[in-house]
């Protein structure tokens, strides 16, 4: 009980408990990677699906009106590289 107590009042005492449980901690995950590891190598994982049977497919009009809109934004884009091509400054 006398451990308790110097809880947040020795520093010695604080070091020894973060540290004892770090190493818990440190060894728990590492079983359980152990674990998981063997289990994959084995086969004994159940995983999901790599295709999932809803799997919404594209139409030829959708993917059309999206390659449309990406050539609009680099037209844009390509304008406002070439520089400003309106009306000039009078007062210049």
């Amino acid at each position: 009980m006398k451990i308790i107590k110097e809880i947040g009042r020795n520093p010695q005492i604080d070091w020894i408990i973060i540290l004892s449980l770090s190493v818990i901690v440190i060894i728990i995950l590492a079983i359980g990677g152990i674990n998981l590891y063997n289990a994959v190598t084995s086969g004994n994982i159940q995983g999901t699906p790599a295709v999932s049977p809803d799997l919404q497919r594209f139409d030829d009009r959708s993917v059309s009106s999206v390659t449309e809109l990406f050539s609009q934004r680099e037209d844009i884009s390509k304008k406002a590289k070439a520089g400003y091509s309106g009306v000039g400054d009078p007062s210049i």
